[in-house]
């Protein structure tokens, strides 16, 4: 079942998690109820682009590091 984000963040802090996002402006739900690096608007037109490259730079980040690694990755 998918859940709308407010529900989501919701569902989440009511587990006593903590929400943590990448978002592309301020004013969102997301910034507002989580722990958000918030990507700076370089070009207004291009928001959600720059938004999802950064979020796929953390995820490879994430998803490379050593400690975190099941298995090594194959360069």
């Amino acid at each position: 079942m998918s859940l709308p984000i407010p529900a989501a963040i919701g569902a989440a802090h009511g587990a006593g998690m903590r929400v943590f996002g990448i978002v592309g402006r301020d004013g969102g739900y997301t910034a507002k109820h989580g722990e958000c690096v918030i990507v700076p608007t370089v070009n207004p037109k291009h928001v959600t682009p720059h938004t999802e490259a950064f979020q796929m730079v953390v995820l490879h980040c994430i998803v490379s590091h050593p400690d975190l690694q099941l298995h090594a990755t194959k360069w």
